[in-house]
C-alpha cells in the first residue's frame, strides 16, 4: 500500500476565495461625520451586493463574514448618528 503525501492529495470542496480572507481596510481618520457615514453606508451596500451572489450551502463562511461586517458597520453608523445629534 502506497502512501500519498499531503501535497499530492486532492482537496474536496470549493476553495475559499482570497477576497474573503483579506481584512477590509478601515479608515484611520475622516474629515467629518458625514464622510464616515458615507464610507460605512457604501460598505454596507457593497457587502449586500456580495451576499446576493453567494449560495448558503456552498459559501457559509463567506456569508458569516459578510454578515458580521454589515452588523459592525451598522453599529458604527448608529454611533455616528448619535454623535451628530449631540454635536448639532
Amino acid at each position: 500500500m502506497r502512501q500519498q503525501s499531503i501535497s499530492t492529495k486532492k482537496t474536496l470542496g470549493k476553495p475559499i476565495e482570497n477576497m474573503y480572507k483579506k481584512p477590509v481596510p478601515r479608515p484611520v481618520m475622516a474629515d467629518s461625520a458625514e464622510i464616515q457615514e458615507l464610507y460605512y453606508t457604501e460598505r454596507i451596500i457593497t457587502f449586500r451586493s456580495m451576499l446576493d451572489e453567494l449560495n448558503i450551502l456552498q459559501d457559509a463562511p463567506e456569508i458569516e463574514f459578510l454578515c458580521k461586517e454589515i452588523i459592525e458597520a451598522r453599529e458604527i453608523l448608529t454611533q455616528i448618528g448619535i454623535r451628530k445629534s449631540f454635536s448639532a
